[in-house]
C-alpha cells in the first residue's frame, strides 16, 4: 500500500507542477516574436512557399484563416521522430531518438497496462489463452514494453556518452543534464532487469496498475508481494513522473508554448488590441540589464531607454 500511495502522491506532484509551469506562461510579459517564415499554421496556397497572410492588400481588414492539418503535418515528425534534430545533427539523433522512442513506446506500454487492467476489473482473463482481444493486447503489452525498455536503455546510455565526451556538447552541458540523463539511465536499467528476470509478461505491471484503479486491490490470485527489481522500478518511476515538472526535462509539453507562442506567433497587433496592451505594459517595466550601452539602470522606464533622445535612449 505504501507503493500505491507514494505513485498517487508523485501524480499529484506531477499535475500540480505542470499546472504552475502552464499558468505562469500564460502569465509572463509578452514574448519577443521570432516572426519567422514558414509559419506551419498558415493556410491555402501561400503555405506551399512559406507565404504569409500579410501578403495580402489590407490584409488586417480580412478574416485569418489557419490550417490545423498543416500544423499537424510539421508536428506529428517532429515530436515523435525529432525531425529537425535528424536534419540538423543527425550523430546527436542517432543516441537521442533512441531514448525519445523509448519513453514514448513507455507511455504506450503504460496505456496498454491501463487497459488491460480495465480487462481484470471486469472479471475478463488476461492471458495467452483468453479472448481474441485480451490476448492481443497481452501479446502487443510484451512487444511493446520490451523494445522501449531497450530502446530507452540504449538511448540513454548514448547521450550520456555524449554529453561527456563530446566537447561541443560538454561545453553547455550542466551538472542537471547529467542527473537528469544519470536518474533515466537507473530507471531504465532497472526496469529492464525487472522484466528479463521477474516479469517478462508484465503481469506484475499489469496488476500494479490494477490495484492503482482500485485504490489498492490485489487481482484476484495474486499476492501483494513482487520482486524488488519490480518494487524499485516503481519507486523510480514514481520519483521521475515528480521530478519532472521541476526541470528543463518539462519541455515534454511546454514545447507547445514554444511554437505556437513565440516560433509561430503572428497575431497581428491592431490598434486597441490585446497585443498593444500589452506592449503598453512591457514598456513600463524597468530593466537591469548589465550591457553599459543600454542604460538599463533599474530606474529608467523601457519606454525612456527607447525614446530617442531620452538619457540612456538610442
Amino acid at each position: 500500500m505504501s507503493l500505491i500511495l507514494l505513485s498517487y502522491l508523485c501524480l499529484a506532484v506531477f499535475a500540480l507542477g505542470a499546472a504552475v509551469r502552464v499558468y505562469k506562461q500564460f502569465t509572463l510579459p509578452l514574448h519577443l516574436r521570432w516572426e519567422l517564415y514558414p509559419v506551419k499554421h498558415e493556410a491555402g496556397e501561400k503555405a506551399q512557399y512559406g507565404g504569409s497572410y500579410m501578403e495580402e492588400l489590407n490584409w488586417w481588414e480580412k478574416e485569418r484563416k489557419k490550417s490545423l492539418v498543416n500544423e499537424l503535418r510539421f508536428m506529428i515528425p517532429e515530436i515523435f521522430l525529432l525531425r529537425g534534430l535528424r536534419e540538423e545533427n543527425r550523430r546527436l539523433w542517432n543516441v537521442s531518438f533512441p531514448f525519445h522512442c523509448g519513453l514514448y513506446l513507455l507511455l504506450g506500454t503504460l496505456l496498454l497496462l491501463f487497459i488491460g487492467a480495465i480487462f481484470m476489473v471486469f472479471g475478463l482473463q488476461f492471458a495467452p489463452v483468453s479472448t481474441h482481444h485480451s490476448s492481443f493486447l497481452y501479446y502487443l503489452t510484451i512487444l511493446v514494453g520490451f523494445i522501449g525498455l531497450i530502446s530507452g536503455t540504449v538511448g540513454t546510455a548514448g547521450l550520456l556518452w555524449r554529453r561527456m565526451t563530446d566537447p561541443e556538447l560538454k561545453n553547455y552541458s550542466s551538472f542537471a543534464d547529467y542527473l537528469n540523463l544519470f536518474l533515466f539511465l537507473i530507471f531504465f536499467s532497472v526496469s529492464l532487469l525487472a522484466w528479463l528476470f521477474h516479469d517478462p509478461a508484465f503481469n506484475g505491471a499489469r496488476a500494479y496498475v490494477y490495484s492503482l484503479l482500485l485504490f489498492g486491490r490485489i487481482p484476484e490470485g495474486m499476492t501483494s508481494e513482487g520482486s524488488f527489481l519490480g518494487r524499485l522500478a516503481v519507486v523510480l518511476s514514481s520519483l521521475l513522473v515528480a521530478y519532472i515538472p521541476f526541470t528543463h526535462m518539462s519541455h515534454m509539453f511546454m514545447k507547445y508554448f514554444m511554437y505556437h507562442s513565440v516560433r509561430w506567433e503572428d497575431t497581428p497587433n491592431l490598434k486597441g488590441g490585446k497585443i498593444e496592451a500589452a506592449i503598453w505594459r512591457n514598456l513600463g517595466f524597468r530593466p537591469t540589464w548589465a550591457a553599459a550601452h543600454i542604460g538599463a539602470d533599474g530606474k529608467k522606464t523601457w519606454k525612456e531607454i527607447a525614446t530617442p533622445g531620452s538619457k540612456g535612449g538610442k
